[in-house]
């Protein structure tokens, strides 16, 4: 089987426009996960919640999905793939206390809180 071209992973990556809207700080809010799937050596990568309040991730969280794709390179294998195929999917840490928005984003701002980073650096 032949290899893709360049525009046909560019195909693949594709966005839906609201999935390339969302920022990893609203995946957090929602418990959603983001993963990603190397085009070039098929890796898998999932960042989840410890992942988003983790250290290097913390100054990311008022990116959009669409500039986190964009500037993610692949580095398992030295492979140095580019434009993941990413998925957004339902994490498993959603809390039942946070059902309504109001709920949900002062539980948000906790945890942003929690790990030391301001509401306002992320856009809230």
């Amino acid at each position: 089987m032949p290899e893709p071209s360049e525009s046909d992973r560019r195909k693949a990556a594709r966005l839906q426009p609201a999935m390339a809207a969302t920022r990893l700080v609203d995946c957090l809010e929602r418990g959603w996960d983001v993963q990603f799937r190397c085009q070039y050596c098929g890796m898998e990568r999932t960042w989840g919640r410890r992942e988003f309040l983790g250290q290097p991730l913390r100054k990311r969280l008022a990116r959009t999905i669409a500039q986190v794709q964009a500037g993610v390179f692949w580095p398992q294998r030295g492979c140095g793939g580019h434009w993941p195929i990413l998925r957004l999917m339902q994490g498993g840490y959603q809390d039942a206390q946070a059902d309504a928005p109001a709920a949900q984003r002062a539980h948000l701002v906790t945890m942003l809180l929690d790990a030391g980073v301001l509401p306002e650096q992320v856009g809230l």
